[in-house]
């Protein structure tokens, strides 16, 4: 069964890799079956169709059916925008009520544990430059000081922000850009 779906999706990325190449390299990943159903939705107007009489439609797929086929491309580029700025919106809510609790509660743990994990990265930083560690521990101690850098990083956010792809995250939310908005509507 796999493997016929294998073929079959080979078969609808072949004839669909020119028209709409979004869509085509959305099904060799983890959305081939959205990707699929909105195929589908383009060549039949249901997204249920099997993937084997999908990819012979396709084969001698009609003009208007090309053209509905880029359209679901953008709508599948669309859909993709929109969750990515619904995971942007839930992760900035998530820091948010994680802020407003540490207010609100005015609870000393998270300072506590951000200093201690600071004051950690430190630590192991200073003794694997300033010692000769012992025969062995090197992968060990390079495995601490990562994990720590982790956790700094994230302390770090936690108090001050990220401003690393800030820019990005405002230009999702803001929508696509005026071009892009003009040429979905020309079609």
């Amino acid at each position: 069964m796999a493997r016929t779906n294998r073929r079959a999706r080979g078969k609808i990325k072949r004839a669909i890799a020119d028209t709409a190449p979004a869509l085509a390299h959305a099904l060799g990943g983890p959305l081939a079956g959205a990707a699929v159903a909105q195929i589908s939705r383009a060549i039949f107007g249901a997204p249920d169709a099997g993937e084997d009489a999908l990819g012979d439609a396709l084969a001698s797929a009609t003009p208007e059916q090309l053209v509905a086929l880029k359209k679901a491309e953008r709508e599948f580029a669309l859909a993709l925008r929109q969750a990515s700025v619904e995971e942007h919106r839930i992760a900035a809510a998530d820091r948010a009520s994680a802020r407003a609790r540490h207010i609100a509660l005015r609870d000393r743990t998270p300072a506590a544990l951000g200093a201690l994990i600071i004051v950690g990265f430190f630590a192991v930083l200073a003794a694997m430059v300033s010692r000769r560690l012992p025969a062995g521990a090197e992968t060990e101690f390079s495995i601490m000081l990562g994990a720590l850098a982790t956790m700094t990083a994230a302390v770090v956010n936690y108090y001050f922000g990220s401003s690393a792809g800030s820019k990005d995250k405002t230009r999702l939310i803001a929508g696509p850009p005026q071009q892009e908005r003009e040429g979905n509507l020309e079609t």
